[in-house]
């Protein structure tokens, strides 16, 4: 996390100290790993003891991280599980990538991490296929009903982040910056809402992680 801290520190300063919570306890890892019942990728544990999440209350409203995404809190990942691993099964997914349980829309073990404010969510996989990798971050675009990887790792979705920030592939949207507030946009080839349109995207839904 160092270089996203960097990079924040000198692009998007509100960011970095006003929309980004204190890092996690760890009795608040502890108590999502139990009520999970699997294991915590590490790196998983290590992003949130970073920074707990992005706080939709702070005086920088509009915060976004990856992909103008919100980091979710892990109280509001907790809530989320209990609450979905208590509905009954959903509907299976209409399209998903190789490597992509496809049986359930909504799978409790698909942690949610991010949300982009509508219906797309990157969900930390704890419940992948025999073909893919435990801790795989998963796109879920919930109206399109499909996911694929975007990610083999909570690491991996770091560094590429870090990585697209140093290569000048987030701007601050201007709409918000006309209220004060800094908004991490990324660029349209990168954008995940623009899954059909961009070749990254394409070449993650047809192939494995």
């Amino acid at each position: 996390m160092p270089r996203i801290t960097a990079w924040l520190a000198a692009h998007a300063p509100r960011i970095l100290t006003e929309s980004l919570n204190p890092g996690a306890l760890e009795v608040e890892l502890a108590e999502l790993a139990a009520a999970v019942g699997r294991p915590l990728p590490a790196d998983y544990q290590q992003l949130y003891r970073w920074h707990n999440g992005l706080n939709e209350e702070a005086d920088n409203f509009w915060g976004s991280l990856w992909y103008g995404m919100r980091l979710l809190p892990l109280a509001e990942v907790l809530a989320a599980y209990q609450y979905q691993a208590g509905q009954p099964r959903t509907s299976p997914l209409r399209r998903a990538a190789p490597g992509v349980a496809a049986d359930v829309l909504q799978n409790p073990h698909w942690l949610r991490l991010s949300h982009d404010w509508s219906h797309g969510w990157l969900l930390v996989d704890l419940a992948p296929t025999a073909a893919s990798t435990y801790g795989q971050v998963l796109y879920l675009d919930e109206l399109a009903e499909l996911a694929f990887p975007v990610a083999g790792s909570v690491a991996e979705l770091l560094a590429t982040f870090a990585n697209d920030l140093e290569a000048g592939l987030y701007s601050l949207d201007e709409g918000a910056l006309e209220f004060g507030d800094e908004f991490l946009r990324p660029a349209d080839h990168i954008n995940l809402d623009n899954w059909a349109q961009t070749k990254r995207w394409r070449n993650a839904l047809t192939e494995s992680a």
